[in-house]
């Protein structure tokens, strides 16, 4: 795991290397153990790079790698099946220098061109400058757990792996009021009809699953993979908890391929629980690490402590508090560098904190789970809709999941609507808001006036799997991606997602929908797959709590108080929001990224 840093430009400057050295120093978090730079023979394209070494701790692993006299790559993540990739090209007469998944990668490249992305089971960020054709190629992984920011103008592109490395090469850092307006009024982090766009003007990012090529100052960007939902394979229960377990420890095992220690974020939840669960099938101890809270009704220790005893793990609780929250809440806004919704992402940066301090630089979790295998309460309203027609079976639904998971679920006419006529739903709902704005509470006239016209970030979906693939490639996923991403890197840790494994994926969007959410279960897969592997108290837990922290016992600490009484001053005064707003977390959030305190 790494930072990756780069510039091209056309206008005879002389100081790139002095440029992107800089933005290296601001990568630093992300890669500790080294920093590295490489400029092409013309001196119009330089590249850096600061590593965090994982894989091959000697100095063959530095980068940018060259290769062939052609190529040269700074590259951020793991392609964790490079073991087979890299036989795979030996077989074709390739000898390679290094143990590294990096030397593998840019071979692949070499033999394959663009088409290598479809060999990789991996999460990666990377950039290749081609000095025969005098052209950039860079790439993301398909769900977008690396980031990769860039800015074009001017005859000039760069690149990096954080913001704040854009700016350290003279990126202005120009906020965008029309984020703000979706952060405060629609609880938005991303933008679900334009992935690329950031909280900052003329800061975008490589979206998801695509690829791109830099020729005659013109970045061009091209999608490689695309969740297909249109099959319903119909399998056997036993066939299929066969193929579902094959296919975790597959992934699981690639994804514990190190050479320094590896630990898991156990929430006590059935995700994470698993893996654990996985990696001692697979013969090997671990750590696991939890956040925890004091006087909280939805601490989840007894459900860690029953895994931990299960497997006999060696586990640190991580407890979480509002005095270290204000200790570091400048901290954790720095790292984020774009607003986020909810405390939960304190809890998060200091299990990865945690883990650094007692040595453990690569972490399992389990995010990515819930987005595909209906891990929310929503995806039992969108199955509903895919029943409207089976009075029978939605009826029998609906049942089991009040049995289930204590939950009432019907339809409504708009889900009705939705399902017999998306379409026109859409359109309907287009047209209202473009004509008087939805009056969004505790906002600004004057802002929501100006934003509030916008058609809609919400879709609408006919039925299920088309609501779980665009929660996975559009909104939804890639937050919580970026969440972890920078609270992780923020201590020198590598985390890695064994849930999301393209094949994994593609396996479960195979299947018939009915499988989904079988015998009205959330997870079904995933639950009878794990039955017997499991304690049953984690297998069948009937009521998800989800990565939940004391927020409102936070913000009632006098200094929470003080500072949202603050930020709130400072946002009124912008006419962004009236004293009626309420959310204390988002305010002070708001404040902070706008430098108002």
């Amino acid at each position: 795991m790494c930072g990756i840093a780069g510039i091209w430009s056309d206008r005879g400057e002389d100081n790139l290397e002095f440029e992107v050295a800089a933005m290296n120093r601001a990568l630093v978090h992300r890669g500790p153990d080294g920093q590295g730079i490489w400029h092409s023979i013309t001196g119009n394209v330089c590249l850096g790079h600061t590593r965090l070494s994982i894989i091959d701790l000697s100095d063959h692993g530095k980068q940018p790698m060259t290769l062939l006299d052609r190529y040269a790559m700074t590259y951020n993540g793991e392609v964790y099946n490079y073991i087979e990739l890299r036989a795979e090209l030996a077989k074709k007469g390739y000898i390679f220098k290094t143990e590294t998944d990096t030397e593998v990668l840019l071979t692949a490249y070499h033999e394959y061109g663009p088409a290598c992305l479809e060999k990789l089971d991996g999460m990666f960020a990377f950039v290749i400058y081609d000095e025969l054709n005098n052209e950039l190629f860079g790439a993301r992984d398909r769900f977008g757990e690396k980031p990769l920011f860039y800015h074009t103008g001017k005859d000039r592109l760069v690149f990096a792996s954080e913001m704040k490395a854009l700016w350290r090469a003279g990126v202005e850092a120009i906020r965008t009021e029309k984020m703000l307006y979706n952060y405060l009024a629609l609880d938005l982090v991303e933008n679900p009809f334009d992935q690329s766009e950031t909280f900052f003007s003329g800061i975008k990012k490589i979206k998801p699953a695509h690829y791109f090529f830099y020729r005659n100052n013109t970045l061009t960007e091209y999608p490689y993979w695309k969740i297909d939902i249109e099959q319903s394979l119909h399998l056997d229960q036993h066939e299929l908890t066969l193929q579902w377990r094959n296919l975790m420890c597959q992934s699981v095992k690639r994804r514990l391929r190190a050479d320094v220690q590896i630990g898991v974020s156990l929430s006590g939840g059935i995700d994470s629980s698993s893996i654990v669960a996985l990696i001692q099938k697979l013969g090997s101890n671990t750590r696991t690490y939890s956040a925890r809270f004091q006087d909280f009704s939805n601490d989840e220790g007894s459900y860690i402590e029953l895994v931990c005893k299960s497997f006999g793990t060696q586990h640190t609780n991580v407890f979480v508090n509002e005095t270290n929250l204000l200790r570091d809440l400048e901290k954790l806004v720095y790292f984020q560098e774009e607003p986020f919704q909810t405390g939960s992402i304190y809890a998060q940066y200091c299990v990865y904190e945690a883990a650094r301090s007692e040595g453990t630089l690569v972490m399992l979790d389990g995010q990515g789970a819930d987005e595909y295998l209906c891990g929310y309460e929503k995806d039992f309203s969108w199955y509903l809709k895919e029943l409207l027609f089976d009075r029978v079976a939605s009826k029998r639904f609906v049942q089991a999941i009040k049995q289930n998971h204590d939950l009432d679920i019907s339809f409504s006419s708009r889900d009705v609507l939705s399902r017999l006529m998306p379409g026109l739903v859409r359109s309907v709902a287009a047209l209202k808001r473009s004509l008087v704005p939805y009056p969004e509470p505790g906002i600004g006239r004057d802002f929501n006036r100006t934003y509030g016209r916008a058609a809609s970030p919400f879709a609408i979906f006919s039925g299920l799997k088309e609501a779980l693939r665009y929660q996975l490639s559009q909104q939804g996923l890639e937050k919580l991606l970026r969440f972890a991403d920078r609270n992780s890197m923020a201590h020198s840790v590598e985390v890695r997602l064994p849930y999301l494994c393209h094949e994994m994926v593609a396996f479960a969007m195979s299947l018939h929908v009915r499988y989904l959410l079988s015998g009205g279960w959330s997870k079904a897969i995933l639950r009878n797959a794990m039955q017997g592997w499991l304690p049953d108290e984690i297998v069948w837990r009937r009521r998800k709590i989800g990565f939940e922290v004391p927020q409102e016992q936070w913000m009632k600490h006098p200094a929470a108080g003080e500072l949202y009484h603050t930020s709130k001053e400072a946002l009124i005064a912008r006419g962004y929001v009236t004293p009626q707003y309420l959310d204390s977390w988002k305010v002070i959030n708001a404040a902070m990224f706008l430098g108002d305190i």
